[in-house]
Parts: structure tokens; sequence; C-alpha cells
């Protein structure tokens, strides 16, 4: 793949926050790893796997609604940006994220995350975030 990291944040680019950002299964991990697992949702790619994402405000926890774009955005949009840009935690897709962009270039990136939800230990993944969601609702 030959896009590298952003971190633009013209208009065009903050906008792209009115959806969450997708990441790799290892991103998710390590987000849940860093204290963030009550701010993920769970989501479903159309036809593809089970997928976790930063969740949309008021969705934390939960499983995404049908619409994932709207004017509440991410739990991670605050201030007018995203609370993960320094980081190291923003999703691989939001980290990529740019304006100039391509078609192909965002194909590339949805592929390589989609590909990565259909690794067989993505699976320990979603189990984890499952477990942890108990363990909340439990305490």
């Amino acid at each position: 793949m030959n896009i590298l990291p952003s971190e633009c944040d013209c208009d065009k680019c903050s906008r792209m926050c009115k959806a969450p950002c997708c990441g790799t299964h290892e991103d998710l991990q390590k987000l849940m790893d860093s204290g963030y697992g009550d701010r993920l949702m769970l989501d479903d790619l159309p036809g593809g796997p089970t997928m976790l994402k930063p969740a949309m405000k008021g969705f934390e926890s939960q499983k995404a609604p049908w619409e994932t774009s709207s004017e509440d955005v991410c739990t991670f949009w605050v201030n007018g940006k995203c609370e993960l840009h320094n980081s190291e935690l923003k999703p691989i897709q939001g980290k990529l994220a740019h304006h100039s962009n391509d078609p192909q270039q965002d194909l590339e990136i949805s592929k390589m995350i989609e590909e990565s939800w259909s690794e067989t230990n993505a699976s320990q993944v979603i189990e984890n975030f499952y477990k942890f969601f108990l363990n909340e609702t439990n305490s």
C-alpha cells in the first residue's frame, strides 16, 4: 500500500469524523488495552465479518446503528478534534484518511481492514469486548 499516515485537520478531513474510523483488530485491541473498551461499538461489514470500531456518541458498548454517520459523530471527537489524534491509538483508517486520497486508495484501506477482521485471531478481540462489556455491566 502506498498511503502514508496524515495529520491533516482541514475542514474536509475533519468532516470524515461524522462516522467513526475503522481499524484492524489489532488497533481495536490496543484501544481496549488502553482503557477505551467502553467507548467502542460492534458493527457488521456488509457481507463480511463483525468488527469493533469507535462508537458513535450514544452507542458506546452497543451495536452500531443502521446509519453510522450523524451529527453526533464519534465518541472520540472532542472540541473539534479526535482525542486519539496524538496518542498512537487512532485506528488505521483515521491515520491514513486524507482529503487527497483517491477512490483506489480508500478501497485499499477498506480491504486491509476487512481482511484483518476476517483473520482467525480477530474473533478473540470480539470475545475480549464481550468479556469487558459483561464485566462492566456486572460491576
